[in-house]
């Protein structure tokens, strides 16, 4: 279809300032992509440039349109997250972490008690759980609002619950029966929180250079 209308930098700027204000969270690029395919479906379906009406018929689209954005995010973070589980089995100095972190609970529970064991993992996965909120949480308030910080740390929460779940269900004490296969258990309570870790780090120091300019 060809574009009947051309849309005003006054009405521009009044449509970023309105998923502002009803999308606080919104991210970048989920607002420009928004941005680009309101403005260019309103220049063709306008009949007399009424931004503000057009807008109020496209309320249900606009709310599809974000939500898809923070289900794309959430899905982006837990992506990258199981990329970086699986480098520590493919990449060299990664997987030495993995191998000693198998070997060292493997001769655990073959050495002390299940609730030696079972203490030790906890202990772990609750320190990695407790470093990645302290080092890997964005606390700016100009920031804290963002999709991508509030589902920032999502994928920290699976080995420290599955952890506590072991524990609360005592499934760790019938796990641990068979040593090789509690060492696994506790091997992806292990691998999984670093690399949850990892990306928490790594999309920290993304966002804050991304958004510095908020924080000057």
């Amino acid at each position: 279809m060809e574009k009947r209308y051309e849309i005003t930098e006054k009405q521009l700027v009044f449509l970023e300032d309105f998923l502002l204000r009803k999308y606080p969270g919104i991210s970048n690029e989920t607002k420009i992509e928004l941005i680009d395919h309101l403005v260019s479906d309103f220049e063709v379906t306008t009949e007399n440039g009424n931004l503000s009406q057009y807008l109020s018929n496209e309320l249900e689209f606009i709310a599809r349109f974000v939500f898809k954005g923070v289900s794309l995010m959430k899905k982006t973070y837990r992506k990258e997250t199981w990329e970086q589980f699986f480098k520590f089995f493919t990449e060299p100095k990664l997987l030495l972490i993995s191998i000693s972190t198998l070997l060292f609970f493997y001769f655990l529970n073959e050495t002390v008690t299940d609730k030696i064991v079972y203490l030790v993992t906890i202990i772990l996965s609750t320190l990695i759980f407790g470093y990645s909120v302290f080092k890997g949480m964005i606390k700016n308030k100009e920031l804290k609002n963002l999709d991508e910080v509030k589902f920032l740390g999502n994928e920290i929460w699976l080995p420290f619950t599955l952890v506590q779940l072991l524990g609360i269900t005592n499934l760790c004490y019938s796990i641990m029966k068979y040593c090789w296969l509690y060492t696994l258990v506790a091997l992806f309570i292990i691998i999984y929180g670093l690399s949850a870790l990892m990306v928490i780090l790594k999309h920290k120091k993304i966002i804050l250079e991304k958004y510095k300019h908020l924080l000057n």
